[in-house]
């Protein structure tokens, strides 16, 4: 029996989180798509996780997308394992909300990062790639359109003509192109990038993480208040996390550090 195709390994704070069908380009087939739902599931609610990180094995993608070939079967109605907004969203015990994964998401990328990929990618809170990676909405090309969020997500990624350059023609772009167009923070050689991760990770798990978390959360809500809203939540939020025993003790650190300098 082979490995499972969603891996999950768990080290000082941070969940390595690795699509493992590299015969299929890691593209995403129900079994998987439960699979990551579950790994996003523990690093929403796991205490012991601060960070989560996604990555694909092999060398020749991140993630093709939905797997195209479990989806054409008779009887399918749509992409295998959900959408990654499905995917992305943990569903409590009371079922009268949605939760989404509250602690940062790192998507490491390498090869292929397509349709549901990308899409995956775009739903991550930081992106690195390596100079090989491509970046692609295929979904016109095949008779459909992105249904996990890409388009929403890219248009808020990148420059609107840029994001409606890739939805409408479907074309790939490079590293470089990525890169300057914000897609991706940094490109690093493919050998250096689940180091580059797990080093971005352990930065951030280093941190407060109720501080992390609500500075994640005041830039997901804040994208799409007034200024002024925006101001107030982060103020609110900021009360909040001031009352932690973290940020009580942040203070009275540095100030020791500063004396004993």
């Amino acid at each position: 029996m082979g490995e499972a195709p969603v891996l999950v390994d768990v080290r000082d704070g941070v969940a390595l989180i690795t699509l493992n069908r590299p015969q299929s380009l890691n593209a995403m087939n129900a079994e998987s798509g439960a699979l990551l739902r579950s790994a996003l599931s523990r690093v929403h609610t796991d205490g012991a996780i601060r960070v989560g990180i996604i990555t694909g094995a092999g060398d020749r993608a991140f993630s093709a997308g939905a797997d195209l070939k479990e989806w054409a079967r008779p009887g399918t109605a749509g992409p295998a394992g959900g959408t990654v907004d499905e995917i992305l969203t943990v569903e409590p015990s009371d079922e009268t909300s949605t939760i989404r994964v509250a602690k940062p998401l790192i998507a490491a990328i390498g090869g292929y990062c397509l349709g549901g990929g990308l899409e995956l990618a775009l739903a991550c809170d930081i992106r690195i790639a390596t100079p090989d990676a491509s970046f692609a909405l295929p979904e016109v090309r095949h008779g459909f359109i992105p249904g996990g969020g890409g388009v929403p997500r890219l248009l808020r990624s990148i420059p609107r003509s840029a994001a409606m350059e890739m939805i409408l023609t479907g074309d790939r772009c490079d590293a470089e192109t990525a890169l300057r167009w914000g897609i991706v923070s940094r490109i690093v050689p493919r050998e250096q990038l689940l180091d580059a991760a797990l080093a971005l990770a352990g930065r951030i798990a280093a941190n407060a993480p109720s501080a992390v978390r609500a500075a994640k959360e005041l830039s997901r809500v804040s994208a799409d208040l007034p200024l002024d809203d925006a101001l107030r939540f982060g103020g609110v939020l900021r009360w909040v996390v001031g009352q932690t025993p973290e940020a009580r003790e942040g203070p009275r650190a540095f100030a020791r550090d500063r004396a004993g300098e």
